[in-house]
């Protein structure tokens, strides 16, 4: 149990975090970011909370209810749904796309080994743990990342979404959840059929790429998700450049080998597709 200077710290901590959400929310809201439902709920929730905050920190007895888990926002509770369906040939898409291997399969497809599986079982072990963690503080935002990556590499592509979602409800104006909910996005799209549905979640991964780069313009894995799908959009130009970015600031990063075979695709692209200006005869 807390002694009462540890719970005075821990109300006044979380008073705080309250307030600031609040403000962070309502900036969210004006931007567009969360539809009215989802932004009078979690108002409501924030108010409330910060409300028992105070009075706990009057009174000097915990008042505080149990947190709910916070809503996602309801422009992307269809899409979160429907992520279901895609989530293994998204796991394929991902492997391609990026250039990277699928957890639980070898380099050349085959089945796993004895000490991969013991790997996956060491990922289920670490989700377990994570899960708890996040259970015990649900607004912490890089324990929900931590956690949305775990689900993400056994291949759980849709509960890895609902926890970047969650992450971006703690804190608008951090770049991770947004930089990973476009990736998901468009991996998603690209395996799509239905032309007007692909169009509206490629849309929101661009939207959520664009919103990470602008909260966070040194998170450079932005940058080279957005590069990868604007070239894949015939949007050379502006690919080019984010994939330039990316590489000037992070020259051995984790994506630096596919940001520089894409870059050098991109600069083909844009070379086949120049003109040459007639001479006057």
């Amino acid at each position: 149990m807390s002694t009462p200077e540890e719970l005075a710290n821990e109300l006044s901590a979380e008073r705080d975090f309250l307030m600031k959400s609040l403000d962070d929310l309502e900036l969210e809201h004006a931007s567009g970011g969360i539809d009215d439902e989802s932004y009078e709920a979690l108002r409501d929730d924030y108010t409330a909370r910060a409300a028992a905050a105070i009075r706990s920190l009057h009174d000097g007895v915990d008042e505080r209810p149990e947190p709910p888990a916070a809503p996602p926002a309801k422009r992307r509770v269809a899409v979160v749904a429907g992520i279901v369906v895609f989530a293994l040939v998204v796991g394929l898409a991902l492997a391609g796309a990026l250039g990277v291997r699928l957890p639980g399969q070898t380099s050349s497809g085959n089945a796993p080994s004895s000490a991969e599986s013991d790997t996956a079982k060491n990922v289920g072990r670490k989700i377990t743990s994570l899960q708890n963690a996040v259970n015990a503080q649900p607004n912490n935002y890089d324990l929900r990342l931590q956690l949305a990556a775990a689900y993400a590499n056994n291949n759980d592509l849709p509960t890895a979404i609902k926890q970047w979602d969650a992450a971006i409800t703690i804190d608008p104006n951090r770049p991770e959840g947004h930089a990973q909910i476009g990736r998901a996005l468009y991996l998603v799209s690209e395996q799509m059929v239905d032309k007007t549905a692909r169009a509206q979640i490629v849309a929101e991964a661009r939207a959520a790429l664009d919103k990470a780069i602008e909260v966070g313009p040194t998170y450079l894995d932005s940058f080279f998700f957005r590069g990868v799908m604007l070239g894949a959009f015939n949007e050379y130009a502006q690919a080019q450049a984010d994939l330039q970015t990316y590489l000037a600031g992070s020259p051995n990063g984790q994506w630096s080998a596919s940001a520089r075979q894409a870059l050098a695709g991109v600069t083909a692209a844009l070379s086949r597709t120049s003109t040459t200006v007639p001479t006057t005869p």
